[in-house]
């Protein structure tokens, strides 16, 4: 039964649920970022007419509890109230299991990327899961998929996101397990991320690197280091692992946006709207607004072979690391 302090509570949601804020601060409290929490509220005080026009800072704090007690309903505890630390970073995989008309093979392959990371990892992976789009045109659904995936991850205001595609695994090789645990991946992989990072690939093939030969491989070292490094590169193909900065994350979801609603510019500055190669509008943007894609090394992980929804029959497996004539050196360097 609720106290009168919660009757009159409510009554003052009945009163302000319509504002434009009320769904940015509900966000806020969901995501557990009590500093935010105030900001919002106080702007909220200073541009809201609610109950009768009657603005009072008297009114903050019945606000305040009125937002934590619809929260502590939702979830059925009040934890948020006691851990208020913001996750750092956040896993997201994008699946057409289970989505209506998807190919047969898709059946399965969101279990078989928790089946593969249990395995590598000996823990389930904390992962939120983007359900695949489909589109006939080629590259429009995955697009569409990132773009839905980014915007969760916006709103939950990480550090780094990372994106896999439900056929990426991790290489059995120390630096990959790093990705199995937050803390690890925050000292071992994020803290030597370059600033100027725009995107940084886990996995990918044929690649082109800003520097190359003996010079990349004397500065990454062995292929069996125990952290990450990050190497520049000028191009590659294959998204099916990499992990996107904050301070990144708006311009890659305009340069998305952009490709859906207008298509892609190639390296001959021709605009295509039949099909999509994201990362040439990727590498493209980079370029204008001065940041740099990265490579990391050693890479996390690997594509593995079985049917391809971008090209509609089966492909083989692909590591990014075919062109490696020895142990150690750098993967896929293009000569």
């Amino acid at each position: 039964r609720s106290s009168p302090r919660e009757e009159c509570i409510i009554h003052y949601l009945h009163a302000i649920k319509q504002h434009p804020r009320y769904s940015e601060i509900m966000v806020t409290i969901s995501s557990g970022k009590r500093k935010k929490l105030f900001s919002n509220i106080s702007s909220f005080l200073q541009s809201s007419l609610f109950v009768g026009g009657i603005i009072s800072v008297l009114l903050l704090s019945p606000i305040i509890w009125s937002f934590i007690v619809i929260k502590m309903h939702l979830s059925n505890e009040g934890e948020i109230l006691q851990n208020n630390q913001q996750q750092y970073d956040g896993i997201f995989v994008i699946s057409l299991q289970g989505t209506p008309n998807a190919d047969p093979h898709n059946e399965g392959r969101l279990d078989s990327f928790k089946e593969a990371w249990r395995k590598r990892c000996g823990t389930d992976p904390e992962i939120h899961v983007c359900p695949g789009v489909m589109d006939a045109r080629r590259g429009y659904g995955l697009t569409r998929s990132w773009l839905n995936c980014l915007q969760v991850a916006r709103h939950m205001d990480l550090e780094v996101t990372m994106i896999f595609e439900d056929d990426a695994r991790l290489f059995d090789r120390e630096s990959s397990r790093n990705f199995c645990d937050a803390g690890k991946r925050h000292s071992n992989v994020w803290a030597d991320l370059p600033e100027d990072t725009f995107i940084a690939f886990l996995g990918g093939h044929d690649w082109t690197y800003a520097d190359q030969g003996e010079k990349t491989q004397e500065r990454l070292g062995s292929s069996q280091s125990q952290t990450s490094q990050f190497s520049e590169t000028s191009f590659s193909y294959g998204t099916y692992g990499f992990a996107v900065p904050r301070q990144s994350l708006y311009t890659l979801l305009n340069t998305i946006t952009e490709d859906l609603a207008h298509g892609f510019i190639d390296e001959a500055g021709v605009r295509h709207t039949e099909f999509l190669s994201p990362e040439k509008s990727w590498y493209r943007k980079a370029r204008e607004v001065g940041k740099t894609i990265y490579a990391i090394h050693p890479l996390a992980v690997w594509h593995e072979g079985g049917f391809s929804n971008t090209w509609k029959r089966d492909r083989g497996s692909i590591t990014g690391e075919e062109e490696d004539g020895n142990e150690g050196g750098i993967r896929g360097v293009a000569h």
